[in-house]
């Protein structure tokens, strides 16, 4: 029973090392850089969403998913999603992948301001796109290379 014992000890150690070492080579998520070329131009949404993000740092986005922290608590059901225009900075949110930040007045007096993360996934060049609100509901943007 200590022999039992003892080996599985070992086992763990060497497993525990293996760890150590592979993941010591490998990029941490979210450290991978964003370039305006990433995400300049038009992202089309599987569920009928649509952002245009430019190169000035401005972004119009219509039929999007609303983030329920957007609109006025009475209204969170009645207005399931957005349309408007804003601005986005490169952010990327703790433990994501490279995104930007799009910020946007709401048009309601609380809150006027709204702030979304958009984050990009696939291999370089990034092939699509989510909203963090979405994340996990199956909504994602692929860039729309038929728009002007």
């Amino acid at each position: 029973m200590k022999r039992l014992l003892r080996h599985s000890e070992v086992l763990a150690l060497l497993l525990a090392a293996s760890f150590a070492v592979t993941s010591c080579g490998s990029e941490p998520r979210g450290t991978e850089e964003l370039e305006a070329s990433d995400i300049t131009g038009t992202w089309q949404s599987n569920k009928g969403g649509r952002v245009v993000f430019t190169e000035d740092g401005a972004v119009s986005f219509g039929n999007i998913t609303q983030d329920r922290y957007c609109v006025p608590e009475n209204m969170r059901n009645a207005v399931p999603r957005a349309s408007g225009d804003g601005t986005w900075t490169f952010d990327t949110v703790p433990d994501e992948r490279p995104g930007v930040r799009i910020e946007f007045a709401t048009g309601h007096e609380r809150p006027a301001h709204c702030a979304l993360n958009a984050i990009w996934v696939g291999k370089r060049p990034y092939d699509q796109m989510y909203l963090r609100q979405d994340d996990g509901k199956g909504e994602r943007y692929t860039r729309d290379s038929t728009a002007h």
